[in-house]
């Protein structure tokens, strides 16, 4: 697993690329990287997840926990660039409902810099 800063907006808006695989094995230091770039005082956090090829059920978690605090940072986290495979796990987990999914960066920066 890989965790990149692409990309901090003048609106405040920051953009993360994960690359490679969220695993179980993967799932406390995605946590740990995640709640910290989030933790850095973003309103606004796009995950690019166009490299990601596997997430578990407890990285999912960890996306509805980071989810959860930007809320109550008056912020929000929105994921784009998700492939077909892990969009579909988004869709049947009902996590689509919950974290807005966007086709891409730009969709995403806009709905975060609202």
């Amino acid at each position: 697993m890989k965790l990149t800063v692409v990309n901090v907006t003048e609106n405040g808006v920051m953009v993360v690329a994960i690359e490679g695989r969220v695993d179980s094995s993967t799932a406390p230091k995605f946590r740990r990287v995640l709640g910290g770039v989030a933790d850095a005082g973003t309103r606004g956090l796009v995950l690019d997840l166009e490299n990601l090829r596997f997430i578990s059920s407890a990285s999912l978690g960890v996306l509805l926990e980071v989810t959860k605090a930007q809320a109550r940072r008056g912020g929000m986290l929105a994921v784009c660039s998700v492939p077909d495979a892990l969009r579909k796990i988004l869709e049947i987990s009902g996590f689509d409902q919950i974290i807005p999914v966007h086709d891409s960066q730009a969709e995403a920066l806009a709905a975060c810099s609202r």
